[in-house]
């Protein structure tokens, strides 16, 4: 549901975009779980649909994705800087999304501590859909 929140532009198109096709494409290699969500914070000057529909924008989006043995999690702010490029910028340990969301993710501790040093790649002659 994080699709129908207010998301800038280029976070949509880009940071966000890319942790979706690393989502499709890895989903075809083995199940994943995906877990996604918002930070809410105290940023009003982009909360441009909060009259008209009464929606917040939120400061930030979070998302998780698991295989088996492995994890890999982002918090990525929502405005124009979120970039393809800048995704790895936005890497979190597991443990972080867990403070934010009160979830348990069911791998090891020392998976779960520290973030990885860059996302998954897309494997090449992935069709993205």
């Amino acid at each position: 549901m994080t699709n129908v929140l207010p998301q800038a532009l280029q976070m949509n198109r880009g940071a966000w975009l890319l942790t979706e096709e690393i989502t499709e494409c890895h989903r075809d290699l083995e199940p994943l779980q995906v877990w996604g969500g918002v930070i809410w914070g105290d940023d009003t000057s982009n909360d441009h649909f909060l009259e008209s529909h009464g929606i917040a924008t939120p400061d930030a989006y979070w998302k998780v994705i698991l295989k088996s043995d492995r994890g890999i999690a982002w918090v990525i702010p929502n405005n124009h800087q979120a970039t393809r490029k800048r995704l790895d910028d936005y890497l979190v340990s597991l443990d972080h999304i867990e403070d934010l969301s009160g979830l348990d993710f069911p791998l090891p501790e020392d998976v779960e501590s520290q973030p990885l040093p860059a996302s998954w790649i897309v494997p090449r002659g992935c069709d993205k859909s």
